[in-house]
This record gives structure tokens, sequence and C-alpha cells, in this order.
């Protein structure tokens, strides 16, 4: 990876994370280990790994297996965020985390907006 890829992956980190704060009330920092251990890109959140990517070529299967990968290792709900120039933040999770009882198999993946995303994390805080 270039220096401008990881400059540019970081600034995304930065913008999403500030947004995120915003939105949610809780302080949304980067995970600087996940440099080194291949981890999520935050686990501020309480439950949720998150994962962000900025790219003009959207890979979405495997982002989200990437997510899913380690979101397992921390015992957390995966959250993809992703944007592409000119366009807003968009978030993709998967039904099951959010209501098990009615999407009891995990595979219902669902895409939204930063501002819904935001709700449905809100709604699983304690």
């Amino acid at each position: 990876m270039s220096a401008s890829e990881r400059n540019k992956g970081a600034a995304a980190e930065r913008e999403l994370f500030r947004l995120l704060t915003e939105q949610l009330g809780v302080a949304v920092v980067r995970n600087y280990a996940a440099r080194w251990e291949g981890g999520c890109d935050s686990l501020s959140v309480q439950g949720w790994a998150i994962e962000c990517k900025r790219c003009e070529a959207l890979s979405l299967g495997a982002w989200w297996n990437q997510a899913q990968r380690q979101a397992e290792r921390t015992g957390r709900k995966p959250i993809l965020f992703y944007r592409q120039s000119r366009k807003p933040w968009r978030a993709v999770l998967d039904l099951h985390h959010v209501a098990p009882d009615t999407f009891t198999m995990p595979g219902s993946l669902c895409e939204m907006a930063l501002p819904d995303a935001c709700t449905v994390i809100r709604e699983s805080l304690p």
C-alpha cells in the first residue's frame, strides 16, 4: 500500500469518526493497533466493530467478509462504512445482529445511509 493510499484511508477514518462522534454522542476514535494486528478500524462504540473504506471501486463482498472476520475476533457486531468521492457515507450491516428474533440466520445484509446506521447503533447501546 502506498503512502498516499494510507493517508487517504486515515483521512477517511478521521472524517467518518468525526461524523459518528457527532451523531452518536460517543467519542469514536481510531484503533491504531489495527494497523499491526489486522483489526477493525474502531472499537469505540460498545458492541460494534467498525470498518471504514474510502474507495472508488466498490468491493462490498470482500469488505464485508473482512469486517465479519475482524468482528468475530472481538466478539462484536460488524458494521461497514464506505464512501466514494462526492457521495455520502453508506453503511452495511447484518439485520441478524440488530433483530436476531426476526432474522434468525446471519446473512440478511442491509445497506443504509449514515444517519440511519447511527439510529440503529444508538438503539443498540445500553
